[in-house]
């Protein structure tokens, strides 16, 4: 009998040992908290097809692609300490949100997530990080709309980098879209634009049936912020420049712009209303990310070296 239990305490023993022994590592251990695998497939995949959204090459090196995915990972890891000891909480309206941009997400992408085994529920985690960020952000920065001086620094950076206006663009192409126009062609097509602004004047209305009437529709408004794309250099200065109310001419080597230049405060509150979180954004994202970046740069990393090897090589 003495034998049997001892015989079948050996094998509890052994079950247990082997048990322990084989329990999967976590692929990262960030100052004691544990990141598995999948969050980590995740960032390391965003990073490999997208490295210079993360300050990498076009064709960066492993290492770099690791410690890249590893700083997203403990910035996902602030976060939601940063949340949870701020005492927040999201709304069931924020949740439902989260559960149907993880639905849309995973119709799209569910096979590639699959492939590299990244699992719906892990997507849920990562959305529902984000949700934490946004709602941190807003708590430290969106002051409301009822702290006068605070809602005047933003209005002021929307009406200071954002610009409204029509305009009527004609290219110095032939109309197959290729061949240049010659300098008399050239000099032709300004001459019309110059003629469009001098029959008009100041009238906005009458410019627009004017150009319309010449086969150049004018533009409906159009709202463009300082820095963006889709402009030559400079125009957004020109026009920043120029006076409400008014018609301007610019020139460039390839087009030609007739612009009509609004007043952005006469569109009323809910233009601004409309842009006013990205303002916040642009305003303290800055200090925001540095920040987090002073929070994370407190944190220890212990790497399962084989497992992180292992997921870099399979995704590359």
């Amino acid at each position: 009998m003495k034998k049997a239990v001892a015989a079948l305490l050996a094998v509890m023993i052994i079950f247990s040992f082997c048990a322990c022994s084989g329990a999967k590592k976590p692929v990262l251990t960030i100052s004691g908290a544990e990141i598995d695998n999948e969050i980590f497939t995740y960032y390391a995949d965003k990073v490999i097809h997208r490295p210079t959204d993360y300050g990498l090459t076009e064709n960066p090196i492993d290492s770099d692609v690791k410690n890249a995915a590893i700083e997203e990972c403990k910035k996902y890891l602030a976060v939601n300490t940063e949340f949870r000891d701020a005492g927040l909480s999201l709304s069931s309206a924020e949740k439902t949100e989260i559960s149907q941009t993880v639905n849309d997400f995973w119709v799209r992408f569910e096979n590639h997530y699959k492939e590299i085994g990244v699992s719906k529920q892990t997507l849920t985690k990562i959305f529902t990080s984000q949700s934490y960020g946004d709602a941190l952000f807003a708590e430290t920065y969106d002051k409301g709309t009822g702290n006068a001086a605070a809602e005047k620094e933003v209005q002021n950076y929307f009406y200071n980098n954002y610009i409204s206006f029509r305009t009527v663009c004609a290219y110095f192409t032939a109309a197959d879209g290729v061949t240049p126009l010659t300098q008399a062609e050239k000099n032709d097509l300004l001459a019309a634009f110059d003629g469009f602004v001098a029959s008009s004047g100041t009238d906005t209305e009458k410019f627009a049936e004017t150009v319309n009437n010449a086969g150049y529709p004018l533009s409906n408004s159009i709202l463009l912020k300082k820095g963006s794309d889709g402009y030559p250099d400079g125009f957004y200065e020109k026009v920043y420049a120029q006076t409400d109310g008014t018609i301007q001419i610019i020139v460039y080597d390839e087009c030609v712009f007739a612009v009509v230049k609004e007043n952005l405060k006469d569109k009323g509150e809910s233009v601004y209303a409309n842009y006013r979180s990205s303002c916040i954004s642009d305003l303290y994202s800055g200090e925001s990310d540095a920040k987090t970046n002073e929070y994370i740069s407190t944190l220890t990393v212990e790497e399962n070296g084989n497992a992180v090897n292992r997921i870099i090589d399979r995704l590359s």
